[in-house]
């Protein structure tokens, strides 16, 4: 299933981005080159409520802030863009789907002011009056073109309260033609309002997203909910639950997991649960068996609990979700980060799991072009995108890996640093 995210004027994403999205995406650049940004506009065009009349852009574990925050500064005589776009092209080939946002400023704040919608020959724009409740609308449908103003003041108040902008779409749709055409116009809304709503996900996996930094291990666990949260705290009681529960397949199936990337990475041998009751809702404390008895998560190298949630979220998330991670390998040592690249590259190629990591570390990347050349994982699932900052301007480049694990596209720039670094080290003796 192809799809691309498509960005414009948002942060240093000056002008029009189209970027596309792989299984495995792996994100690579310096510091405050655009990653946290594009992870996190992947984040808001994921979620089945996309698009919204007034989105927030300050949920864990990103925090883009106000309008301004987020528009492009382009400095000088240019000043900051009046509006930013955000939206998605996913579907078949032939099929695809594309949903665009514009979002402008409404007392500091983004509020959409321009939808585009296309779908199989089907062209829907949208543009909202900011003061007044009327919309202007252009839509382009079996070789027609209709224009006509609505007046929306009385659905406005559902869209200021969060309701999808696609629920609307048909309403808005189905008023007009039903006084226009009254009796062709239910097959009419049946051959292309319905094009518009929910189904336009259709490509768009919903995301889980994990903050750069998890929680940090604690001696004794007592909380009792195990919804989903970006730092990882829900993952200890995950892990409780299915302890309980001998024979379960899920808990075998993420045993298998643990313990294999466990070898691997020299981190530990096993995981396991101890509770401190007999019910369901008493305390707990997880344990790591590396050599000897098994201690106390808090005992062990800070490396397990920031690497646990990953891994435990990466096995257990439903197959059909993308998981969205920054810098997966943070408190690993280079072993558990190559590991780490060879886990991820498992996940995909057997099970159909989906990633897009930001990271810092060759060795995940350099591990999962081993994986490639090794005939684990299709050439054609993997993307690495460096992002590189010239000025004030961000540019992403799509480097593509062939089968035999080489590197293609890369522009010069690409690993210069650590290039250069090598060349320092080879030549100190001449100093």
């Amino acid at each position: 299933m192809h799809m691309e995210i498509l960005l414009e004027n948002v942060r240093s994403f000056c002008d029009f981005h189209s970027v596309p999205i792989r299984p495995l995406t792996v994100l690579v650049g310096e510091n405050s080159t655009g990653k946290t940004t594009f992870l996190a506009m992947l984040a808001h065009v994921s979620k089945q409520e996309f698009p919204v009349l007034r989105p927030s852009f300050l949920e864990e574990p990103f925090d883009l802030g106000s309008f301004d925050s987020i528009a492009t500064f382009k400095g000088g005589r240019y000043g900051r863009a009046d509006a930013f776009s955000v939206g998605f092209v996913a579907g078949n080939e032939g099929e695809g789907r594309k949903v665009l946002a514009t979002y402008s400023s409404y007392k500091g704040q983004p509020t959409l002011e321009k939808f585009q919608g296309s779908v199989k020959g089907t062209e829907l724009q949208i543009e909202f009056g900011k003061e007044s409740g009327a919309v202007d609308v252009v839509l382009d449908a079996e070789g027609k073109e209709y224009k006509f103003r609505a007046d929306v003041a009385n659905v406005r108040e559902a869209l200021e309260a969060g309701a999808p902008l696609t629920y609307f779409i048909f309403s808005l749709l189905s008023a007009h033609f039903q006084n226009l055409q009254p009796d062709a116009s239910q097959q009419f809304l049946r051959n292309i309002g319905f094009q518009f709503l929910p189904p336009t996900r259709a490509g768009v996996a919903p995301v889980f997203a994990l903050a750069p930094v998890r929680t940090k291990p604690r001696r004794t666990y007592d909380e009792i909910s195990d919804e989903f949260r970006p730092e990882g705290q829900h993952v200890p009681v995950q892990l409780a639950r299915l302890w309980q529960e001998e024979g379960n397949k899920e808990r075998l199936h993420l045993t298998q997991a643990l313990s294999d990337f466990g070898a691997r990475s020299a981190l530990f041998k096993r995981i396991g649960v101890k509770r401190l009751g007999g019910k369901p809702s008493d305390p707990f404390q997880i344990l790591v068996t590396t050599e000897g008895p098994p201690v106390n998560l808090l005992d062990v190298g800070y490396g397990v609990s920031q690497a646990l949630p990953v891994l435990v979220e990466s096995v257990l998330a439903t197959k059909g979700r993308r998981l969205l991670l920054q810098q997966p390998e943070v408190h690993l040592h280079p072993r558990g980060q190559a590991a780490l690249g060879s886990f991820f590259a498992h996940l995909v190629a057997s099970e159909k799991k989906e990633f897009v990591i930001e990271t810092h570390s060759d060795y995940i990347v350099d591990r999962i072009r081993t994986e490639v050349a090794q005939g684990n994982l299709n050439a054609s699932d993997v993307l690495i995108l460096f992002f590189e900052k010239q000025g004030l301007e961000s540019r992403i480049h799509r480097i593509e890996v062939d089968s035999e694990g080489n590197v293609v596209g890369a522009p010069e720039s690409y690993r210069s640093f650590f290039l250069d670094e090598e060349v320092r080290v080879m030549s100190r003796a001449n100093r």
